[in-house]
């Protein structure tokens, strides 16, 4: 199973994932795509609607933390975003949808 396809897995699970394992598998994919293929790694940041100007520091800016887990964090915080949109705006399935 790739990697991608188990962060997945463990955000929709993430009752019984931690935290600090779901950021490090984050982590570990940042580094590997920077490392391998950053055109990929910009291009799922940009479908994850991570800001630019957010990149931006973390790849230019700031010297604090290594890049890959400035990334990481920021891809991980917006999928906490999203999740909990998910769970506030729930909706109920239509009734009859799959009766045409």
């Amino acid at each position: 199973m790739p990697m991608s396809d188990k962060i997945i897995e463990l955000f929709s699970s993430s009752s019984q994932a931690d935290e600090q394992d779901l950021q490090a598998a984050i982590t570990n994919r940042v580094t590997e795509l920077l490392e391998r293929d950053i055109e990929l790694l910009m291009s799922f940041l940009y479908r994850l609607d991570i800001l630019e100007a957010d990149i931006d520091f973390i790849m230019n800016k700031q010297r604090e933390i290594p890049i890959s887990e400035g990334l990481g964090k920021l891809i991980f915080d917006k999928q906490l975003e999203r999740k909990k949109y998910r769970e506030q705006y729930k909706q109920a399935p239509i009734e009859g949808w799959d009766e045409w």
